[in-house]
């Protein structure tokens, strides 16, 4: 059994040199180190916009579905709220109230009147109580509690109710929460 050797071609011919070779395949390395590094870099871009959104939506309000069906007039003709996004909002089930750090909202709110002059119903009410301090305090939340909307205000976003009582029991004690946003720089 005879085996063919290969002769191998002389430098000049055409086998390439192995200098090119060599920077040929570290050419093709870094191509593919680049790609890993885009690819993990628009992936993290990827989720960090996921949880941005997430986050943004956990910042907005959610509106009552009740009042799907309501004509655009009388939407023009009764009072709202302001989301922490500018988004104009009647009778929302859920309503971030302290937009910058997000310390008390309203949950599972149910309007048992909503008018051009004040809008009354019930919520569970969400509240950091700050203990031992803010960051570490996780939401307390108080079910069956009262809100209150009053003194509708002429904004360039529409009537927009600028005062909010909340009234809430805390360890059997009844307690009141005001938020006025008279003087917010967004009406």
């Amino acid at each position: 059994m005879t085996k063919s050797a290969t002769v191998p071609t002389p430098l000049g011919q055409s086998e390439t040199p192995p200098i090119e070779v060599l920077f040929k395949e570290a050419k093709q390395r870094e191509r593919r180190r680049r790609l890993k590094w885009l690819g993990a870099v628009l992936a993290s871009f990827a989720f960090v916009g996921a949880v941005i959104g997430a986050s943004m939506s956990a910042f907005g309000s959610t509106p009552s579905t009740t009042g799907a069906a309501a004509s655009a007039l009388s939407t023009l003709k009764s009072a709202g709220m302001l989301t922490c996004r500018g988004s104009y909002v009647m009778e929302p089930t859920s309503f971030i109230i302290t937009c910058a750090d997000s310390n008390t909202e309203l949950t599972r709110t149910h309007w048992s009147t909503w008018t051009s002059t004040g809008a009354r119903g019930t919520t569970r009410f969400a509240m950091n109580l700050c203990t031992p301090y803010c960051a570490a305090s996780p939401m307390s939340y108080f079910a069956n509690s009262k809100v209150d909307l009053s003194a509708p205000v002429k904004t360039t976003k529409g009537t927009l109710f600028s005062l909010m009582v909340v009234h809430y029991s805390l360890h059997g004690q009844a307690k009141t929460y005001r938020f006025s946003w008279k003087g917010d720089p967004s009406f």
